[in-house]
C-alpha cells in the first residue's frame, strides 16, 4: 500500500512528483510489454475465432450439399401453360400426366336481390326518422339497431361492418331508390336472411313484410324471392371434363388439386405436364457453393499473408491520451496485420480443404466418368491462385442434364470403413470437406477457445491467464516500489527541514 504521507518538496524545492513519475516509468517497462503482449494474443484469439466462424459458414453450406435432397429437386412444368398450367402442392407419384380439357368450368356466383324503397325517401342521406331494429345473416345473424337520425347510407354502413360476420353486404341506389343485398360467397349454400322490421319501417313496396324473408338460390321457388323486385339468382358451378392420364374426371373449378398437383385451366385443349429433376435449381446449389467455399478460401489465404509491421506495438493507455481516434485505428490496423502470417495450423487447414476436392472418389459403384470435379466442369486455378475453382457453366448443366444422380453420388456419397485413408477415398465431395471441416474447426477451438464458452481453457485462453497472473503481481511489486521511492522523498524533506530548523535556531543563540 502507496504511503499516503508524502511531502512533495516542500522543504527541498524539488518536483518529486514528477521525479517518482519518471523513475516509475522505467520500472513498469516490464508490465508495459506483459500490458502489449496481452493486447496482442488477444487480437490473435480474435482473429483464430474469426476464421473459425468462416469455417463454420462453409460447413453449415457443405452440410447441405452432403443432403441427396439437394440434388432431387423436381420442377413441374406443363407444355402447353394456355391450356393448363400446374404447381406442385404435395408429392406426385408420376412423372408424366397427359391432361385433355374437354370442358370448361363456370364458376358459380353469388347471390343478391334488390328491393325498391317508397318515394317518400328521396336519398340516402334523409334521416329515417324513427327507432326500430332487424336482423341479419342466416347461420350468424347480427342485430342491427337504427337511431332515429340515422339515414339508409348509414344503415347499410353498419350492415356492411358486419359483412365478414354475416356473409351479406349492401348498397344504395339512389336513382331509383333501390337497397341491394349479396351475399360474400358464392354457390348454392348462399343465402339472405332478413327479420324484423327493416321492410315495414323502409317502405319496401315488395318482398320483405316484418316476418322473415330467406332469399336463397338453392331454391328459386321460394315465394319470397318471387315477390322481390329485380332479383337475381345465383348461379351453381358447371362442372368442367377433364381426362388425366386418360381417366376422366369432373371438378367444378378452374383450379383443383390432384395427386399433390395444382392444375389450373385455363382453355380446350391437350397438354403433358412432367415432373423432371430441377436442373437449373441443382445448377444453382453446387455454384454457390463453390463461390462460398472460394470466398472463405480467399479470405484464409489472405490472412496467413498478411504483412507483419514489428515496429507497430499496441498502444498504451497513456500513449493514446495524445493521439486522436483515426491515428489510434490507423495504428492499430497495423499491429494486428500479421499475427497470423504464415500461421502453420491455418496453412494446414487449407491444404486439407483442398485436398478434400482434389482427390477422386473411389469405390463399388462409381462411375469413373464422375468421380472427380474436374468432369463436370469445376477446375482449379493456377497455383498462385491458391486453391481456387472454376466453373464452367455449359459443362456443368451438360453434366446434370446426362447424369444427375452420378453427381448427387459424388458429392454425397459415405464410407464405413475405419481406416482414415479408405474412407477419405470413397467419400464423396461434400462428405470429405465436411468430416474435414469438423476436425478443423476443433483443432481451431482447442487453440483459441469458443466466444460462446463462459469459461476459455483452450491453448491461448490459458496462455491469456498466465499473462494476468503476472500483471497482478508486477502491479503489486510496482505499487512497493512506488511507495519506496515516496518514503526516500519523503525523508529526505524531513531530514532536510529538521536541518534548517537546527540552523534557525543556532543564528538565532549567535544574534
Amino acid at each position: 500500500m502507496i504511503n499516503s504521507i508524502r511531502m512533495g518538496g516542500l522543504v527541498s524545492g524539488l518536483d518529486t512528483e514528477t521525479i517518482v513519475k519518471n523513475l516509475m516509468k522505467a520500472e513498469s517497462a516490464p508490465l508495459n510489454k506483459l500490458l502489449q503482449k496481452k493486447q496482442t494474443e488477444e487480437w490473435r484469439r480474435d482473429q483464430y475465432r474469426e476464421m473459425n466462424a468462416l469455417l463454420s459458414d462453409l460447413k453449415n453450406k457443405t452440410f447441405d450439399m452432403k443432403l441427396q435432397g439437394t440434388y432431387q429437386k423436381k420442377v413441374l412444368t406443363s407444355d402447353n401453360d394456355s391450356v393448363v398450367s400446374v404447381k406442385q402442392k404435395g408429392s406426385p407419384s408420376a412423372s408424366v400426366y397427359n391432361v385433355e380439357v374437354d370442358k370448361l368450368p363456370e364458376p358459380s356466383k353469388a347471390a343478391s336481390v334488390k328491393f325498391t324503397t317508397d318515394a317518400i325517401l328521396k336519398d340516402g342521406s334523409t334521416a329515417i326518422g324513427e327507432e326500430f331494429s332487424f336482423a341479419i345473416g342466416s347461420e350468424i345473424k347480427s342485430i342491427i339497431e337504427v337511431k332515429k337520425d340515422d339515414t339508409i347510407n348509414s344503415i347499410l354502413a353498419k350492415v356492411n361492418a358486419l359483412s365478414s360476420k354475416t356473409g351479406v353486404s349492401a348498397s344504395y341506389l339512389k336513382d331509383d331508390k333501390s337497397i341491394t343485398f349479396t351475399t360474400t360467397t358464392s354457390g348454392a349454400e348462399s343465402k339472405i336472411e332478413l327479420s324484423g322490421q327493416f321492410g315495414v319501417k323502409l317502405g319496401m313496396s315488395a318482398g320483405i313484410v316484418d316476418d322473415k324473408v330467406i332469399i336463397n338460390p338453392a331454391d328459386p321457388t321460394n315465394e319470397n324471392f318471387k315477390t322481390s323486385t329485380g332479383h337475381q339468382l345465383s348461379a351453381d358451378a358447371k362442372s368442367a371434363t377433364v381426362k388425366i392420364n386418360s381417366i376422366s374426371y369432373s371438378v367444378n373449378s378452374t383450379s383443383f388439386t390432384f395427386d399433390g398437383v395444382e392444375f389450373n385451366i385455363k382453355s380446350k385443349g391437350t397438354t403433358q405436364v412432367n415432373l423432371k429433376p430441377d436442373e437449373d435449381a441443382i445448377f444453382k446449389s453446387i455454384k454457390e457453393y463453390v463461390e462460398k467455399y472460394n470466398d472463405i478460401l480467399d479470405k484464409i489465404n489472405k490472412k496467413i499473408s498478411e504483412s507483419s509491421y514489428k515496429d507497430f506495438k499496441p498502444l498504451l493507455a497513456e500513449e493514446k491520451e495524445s493521439l486522436s481516434d483515426k491515428q489510434i485505428e490507423q495504428w492499430e490496423e497495423k499491429a494486428k496485420s500479421g499475427l497470423l502470417r504464415q500461421d502453420t495450423l491455418l496453412s494446414n487447414v487449407l491444404s486439407q480443404m483442398r485436398q478434400s476436392l482434389s482427390t477422386n472418389v473411389k469405390g463399388t459403384g462409381i462411375d469413373p466418368k464422375y468421380d472427380s470435379l474436374s468432369e463436370i466442369g469445376i477446375t482449379t486455378g493456377t497455383y498462385s491462385e491458391k486453391g481456387k475453382l472454376y466453373i464452367s457453366d455449359t459443362k456443368l448443366r451438360e453434366a446434370i442434364s446426362q447424369n444427375g444422380n452420378a453427381i448427387m453420388e459424388m458429392f454425397t456419397r459415405t464410407s464405413t470403413s475405419t481406416d482414415a485413408n479408405v474412407k477419405l477415398n470413397e467419400s464423396g465431395f461434400a462428405e470429405r470437406l465436411y468430416n474435414q471441416l469438423n476436425v478443423s474447426m476443433g483443432k481451431l477451438t482447442d487453440k483459441a477457445g469458443s466466444s460462446a464458452s463462459l469459461a476459455d481453457k483452450s491453448i491461448l485462453g490459458k496462455g491469456l491467464s498466465r499473462i494476468n497472473t503476472d500483471i497482478s503481481k508486477w502491479e503489486t511489486r510496482l505499487e512497493g516500489i512506488e511507495s519506496r521511492y515516496w518514503r526516500k522523498f519523503t525523508a529526505m524533506e524531513t531530514a532536510m527541514n529538521k536541518a534548517n530548523a537546527q540552523g534557525n535556531w543556532l543564528s538565532q543563540q549567535q544574534g
